[in-house]
C-alpha cells in the first residue's frame, strides 16, 4: 500500500522530471531561433554581394540574366546546424560554360565586395565569401557560396576542399 510520504516523493520526482522537459523544450526552442535568425541575416549579406557581382556574370552569353534580384536558397539542411552557405540557380542556354572561369570571378569579385564593404569573417579567414560548389542540372547553373562567419562553416569549407 501507498503511503501518503511515499506520494509526496513521486509527486516530487515527476515535478522535477517535467521541469527539467519544458527547461529543454525552451532551450531548443530558443536556440533555433537564434540559428534562423543568425543563417537569415547570412543569408540577405550573401544574397546582397551576389546581387553586386552577378551582372558581369551575366555578360557571358550562355547565362541568362534574371529579370529580378536572385535569392538563395540554403544548404544548411544537409550540411548541418549553423552552416552558412547557399545556393543559387540560373538558367543556362548551353553546357559549355567554363565553371573555373566562373569561379574564379565570383571569388574575387564577392571578397573584393566584402574588402569594399568592410564585412568581417571568422577569425581573418582569407576569403569571406567561397564559391564551394558549381553544376549545371536540367539546363541551370547551380553555384554554391559560403559565407564564412563561424566556426561551422569554416569547417564546412575545410571538409569540402579535402573532398
Amino acid at each position: 500500500m501507498i503511503e501518503r510520504g511515499d506520494i509526496v516523493i513521486i509527486s516530487v520526482f515527476v515535478a522535477i522530471i517535467v521541469t527539467v522537459l519544458v527547461y529543454l523544450v525552451i532551450r531548443r526552442m530558443i536556440s533555433k531561433r537564434a540559428i534562423l535568425i543568425i543563417t537569415n541575416d547570412a543569408q540577405k549579406t550573401t544574397d546582397e554581394a551576389m546581387n553586386e557581382v552577378l551582372p558581369d556574370l551575366f555578360q557571358h552569353d550562355d547565362i541568362e540574366t534574371p529579370h529580378k534580384p536572385v535569392r538563395s536558397e540554403t544548404v544548411v539542411d544537409m550540411w548541418g546546424v549553423g552552416v552558412m552557405a547557399f545556393e543559387y540557380s540560373f538558367v543556362v542556354k548551353s553546357n559549355k560554360i567554363n565553371m573555373d572561369k566562373i569561379r574564379w570571378q565570383l571569388n574575387s569579385q564577392l571578397n573584393k565586395y566584402a574588402e569594399e564593404n568592410e564585412i568581417q569573417s571568422f577569425e581573418n579567414v582569407p576569403r569571406i565569401f567561397i564559391v564551394t560548389d558549381l553544376w549545371i542540372y536540367l539546363d541551370e547553373l547551380h553555384i554554391d557560396v559560403a559565407y564564412v562567419v563561424n566556426e561551422s562553416t569554416a569547417e564546412y569549407v575545410k571538409d569540402l576542399a579535402k573532398l
